[in-house]
Parts: structure tokens; C-alpha cells; sequence
């Protein structure tokens, strides 16, 4: 029993520990900046101080048909080109899983590119973790090409990122809500 003790301590202190990264966002005071695009305009998120993956997390209701985006501040944002070859991860949920659209998961800009990243699949009722590398090996798109990214062009974006969106808007029609949380941008692979 003594030598559990000590194994517990340490995966409970390390599940507890902020993970090492160049900004996050973990909303555990208010919506830390993130704004919503879509909806027919750019709102605030609503911020909720418990449900989260942990404590606080953000949210919005779709108000339109249009999809919406959590729109990142600028503390994610400028010459970023040390988080390449790392990872963004968050975890999302939505509160519906039928009437379901694909479309761009992640968007990032900068440079006169837009790089965006879709997911296999969309994230469920409860909170699912999403992860990409910030590198050409992890499926990012040219936007204007169709073309896969090269970590040439992901490089070129992170030199002067100015836009990182993450998708809310999953199902076809207005009401359907999305929560965001845990936004970590540049973690160790």
C-alpha cells in the first residue's frame, strides 16, 4: 500500500498541472476574449463558471443556419512559428447529435493563407478531446486549393497567425448549442 500511495499523488498532481504551451485558454474566470463569428454577426460566448472539463467553460447557442466559430484573442495570435510541430488541442461538446454537417473543424490564417483541418467525425454530448499538429502531417487543407498543407505552408502561417477558429456549429438548422474548453495552442507533442 505504501508504494501506491506516492503513484496516486503523482498521476493526480499531473492531471491537475496546466500543461506546458505558448497560450490557453481554460475559462475558469470569465470568456478570456474568445469571440463567436457567425450567426449572422460577431457576439461574446456565454461563459459558464461550472460544467466545464473541470470548472468553466464557453458556450453558444446557434442562432442561424450559418455555422459559427469560436474565434481565438490575441493572445493565440502574431508570430507564433515556435508552436510548429506541436500540437492544439481542446475539448468540445454539442448538445445534439442528429441533422449533423461536416465541414471545417479548425481554421487557421496568416500570410494570405487559410489552412483548415476536419475531424473524422463530430464531437459527442459530452466532452470530447481534439488534438492536431501544427505541421503538414496532420491533414491540414490550402483553403483556396484543396491542396494538402505542406509544413512549409503551415510554417508560412504560423510566422503571422492572425485568425485560429474552432467550429461550434455541427447541426443543420438554428438551437443546437456548442461548449468549448481546455484550448491549449503550442503542447509538446
Amino acid at each position: 500500500m505504501r508504494r501506491l500511495l506516492p503513484l496516486v499523488s503523482l498521476a493526480f498532481a499531473t492531471a491537475c498541472s496546466p500543461i506546458p504551451s505558448r497560450a490557453a485558454s481554460l475559462f475558469e474566470g470569465d470568456d478570456e476574449g474568445w469571440l463567436i463569428e457567425g450567426n449572422a454577426d460577431t457576439t461574446r460566448p456565454t461563459f459558464r463558471p461550472t460544467g466545464g472539463n473541470q470548472n468553466g467553460n464557453i458556450c453558444t447557442t446557434d442562432a442561424d443556419p450559418e455555422f459559427f466559430y469560436f474565434v481565438a484573442p490575441a493572445k493565440f495570435l502574431g508570430a507564433v512559428s515556435d508552436v510548429a510541430g506541436k500540437l492544439l488541442t481542446f475539448d468540445l461538446k454539442i448538445n445534439q447529435q442528429f441533422n449533423l454537417q461536416r465541414g471545417r473543424d479548425v481554421v487557421i490564417t496568416g500570410r494570405g493563407l487559410a489552412l483548415e483541418k476536419s475531424f473524422n467525425g463530430p464531437p459527442g454530448t459530452d466532452w470530447t478531446p481534439r488534438r492536431v499538429g501544427l505541421d503538414g502531417s496532420s491533414g491540414w487543407i490550402v483553403q483556396d486549393t484543396g491542396q494538402p498543407a505542406t509544413d512549409d505552408d503551415v510554417r508560412a502561417v504560423l510566422r503571422d497567425l492572425t485568425g485560429l477558429r474552432i467550429r461550434g456549429e455541427f447541426v443543420d438548422g438554428p438551437q443546437d448549442t456548442a461548449c468549448l474548453d481546455n484550448v491549449y495552442f503550442g503542447t509538446a507533442p
